[in-house]
């Protein structure tokens, strides 16, 4: 690829960044309950489209995705699902956690929830909060928590981009048992076969 090829590259907008972006000017004039449930929606987004963008493509994923009922519909579902699969670390597993531990107390308390609160700093203060720049975690809780997760967050998106670019998919690992010598032509269709 030429520098010029690079360039043009540079000028494609691209929605998963642009969308964090946005949930970052939007997080900038919140108030507490209001970052707490705007990073939580963010991060339940991304999983779906991570998950979308790595397990078969098929309507058995989306069904498991999308919809009433859908049974990876939740945050929590998500979550699991992404680390079972191997998408997220447990670092990220484990803040990803805690961020939806914070979620659930906002969501179900409507008075009286703060990021200053006793039990809210508590799981803030066990957030890994690691950044690009090496500097230290910060000691606000609000900030701690914006941090840890548009630090996930970027690095999800990121995955979500390098599945597309390099076509990246759950491998097929299923099989059959079958009476006598397997034919090879049969078991290699098999495999390749989508949905």
């Amino acid at each position: 690829m030429t520098t010029s090829d690079d360039a043009e590259l540079a000028r494609v907008p691209d929605p998963d960044f642009d969308h964090l972006n946005q949930l970052l000017a939007v997080v900038r004039g919140q108030d507490d309950r209001g970052i707490v449930l705007s990073l939580a929606a963010f991060a339940e987004d991304t999983l779906g489209r991570l998950l979308l963008t790595y397990l078969r493509e098929g309507r058995q994923t989306k069904d498991l995705l999308e919809g009433f009922n859908a049974p990876l519909g939740t945050l929590s579902n998500r979550i699991k699902a992404a680390y079972a699969v191997g998408l997220l670390t447990r670092d990220q597993y484990d803040d990803l956690e805690i961020s939806r531990r914070i979620r659930n107390a906002f969501a179900h308390d409507w008075q009286g929830v703060s990021l200053e609160r006793q039990d809210i700093k508590s799981l803030i203060a066990q957030l890994h909060c690691y950044s690009f720049t090496g500097h230290p975690p910060p000691t606000d809780p609000k900030q701690r928590l914006v941090d840890a997760l548009t630090t996930i967050l970027v690095e999800l998106r990121v995955q979500i981009a390098q599945h597309r670019k390099h076509n990246r998919r759950a491998p097929f690992a299923g099989l059959r048992l079958m009476a006598g010598e397997p034919d090879p032509q049969q078991y290699q269709s098999a495999r390749t076969k989508p949905g």
